[in-house]
């Protein structure tokens, strides 16, 4: 049995009974999202929630709390108790805001236990709507150098907006950026917008539908979703990835014991077969990275955008 996108909307009024209802048991383990409910990090939290409690009994509840490019969120874990029941649920921009956001009000290494990455896929792939006159990548970067081209995105600075300025400079070209306040796949299927980069798990509806059609993608891989899309490497632009992928921290302090018993229950969860069975219809992997090579893929990214981020010249204030 699978976690239909229904179910899992539906479970975030149930979820966050317990926080806004009555008081949560003691032992409640809550799930900070610091985007919107139904993004795609939301939904992930959720169905990671439910597997929790079907693997280990625990009670877990999901709460989001968006706004300033997903730092309301991440500071409330930050300034929580070490007692592995706050944990914040993020993806890549847990690293790009540490160089874009300026007097970011915490540090994300230092202020921050990793527990694990918890999924990965193939980076952002560029879609158009299957309506759209550009059928392939040199159609489309054609077209962009001869007009001003609009793509998409969820908010500066977020991980979908960094893609498109590096596959721009990639491409020789500049595009009109209009940022939303969550996922550009409404305005790409209406026609507001010419293009978004979006990981190819959360338009997966889409692409099954033909509604969307991906004219290459960030990576080094092609995605299972989108067989017959070309890496941007593979039709000869150098555009630096911006990896898809979430994954788990708790405040600074946590004690070795305390994380070692949540990557455990996390394990458990990551095998639940409705879990998996979702991230694997999402084009993604479970992966479950033990703590201490998280803390060096998290280090490793915050270096590498430390150079790869500065030109672009994006700035959150």
């Amino acid at each position: 049995m699978k976690f239909t996108r229904r179910e899992i909307l539906g479970a975030a009024a149930a979820s966050a009974f317990p926080l806004l209802g009555r008081a949560a048991e003691p032992d409640t383990i809550r799930i900070v999202v610091p985007l919107t409910a139904g993004s795609g990090s939301d939904l992930t939290a959720r169905a990671l929630a439910q597997a929790i409690t079907v693997t280990s009994g625990k009670t877990v509840v999901v709460d989001n709390k968006p706004g300033a490019g997903a730092s309301i969120g991440s500071l409330f874990v930050a300034k929580s108790k070490p007692d592995g029941l706050t944990l914040l649920l993020n993806t890549g921009a847990h690293t790009t805001n540490s160089v874009l956001i300026k007097n970011l009000p915490f540090d994300p290494i230092a202020d921050f236990t990793p527990i694990t990455r918890i999924t990965s896929a193939p980076g952002f792939a560029l879609f158009v709507s299957s309506r759209s006159p550009y059928k392939t990548l040199k159609q489309f970067i054609e077209a962009a150098k001869n007009g001003k081209l609009t793509y998409g995105s969820s908010g500066i600075g977020n991980t979908t907006h960094v893609i498109a300025e590096l596959f721009c400079r990639a491409a020789g070209v500049d595009m009109l950026h209009v940022p939303y306040k969550g996922s550009a796949i409404n305005e790409l299927l209406g026609g507001q917008v010419d293009c978004a980069f979006i990981a190819p798990s959360l338009a997966a509806s889409w692409i099954r539908s033909g509604q969307f059609h991906g004219l290459g993608i960030s990576g080094s891989v092609r995605s299972a979703l989108l067989p017959d899309t070309p890496t941007f490497n593979e039709a000869g632009l150098n555009v630096p990835d911006i990896p898809a992928w979430s994954g788990l921290w708790g405040p600074r302090g946590m004690s070795d014991a305390t994380v070692g018993s949540l990557y455990t229950m996390l394990v458990r969860a990551g095998q639940e077969t409705r879990f998996s069975q979702l991230v694997k219809d999402g084009g993604g992997t479970v992966e479950m990275m033990p703590p201490q090579d998280f803390r060096r893929y998290v280090e490793s990214e915050v270096n590498r955008y430390k150079k790869v981020l500065p030109p672009l010249g994006i700035q959150v204030t």
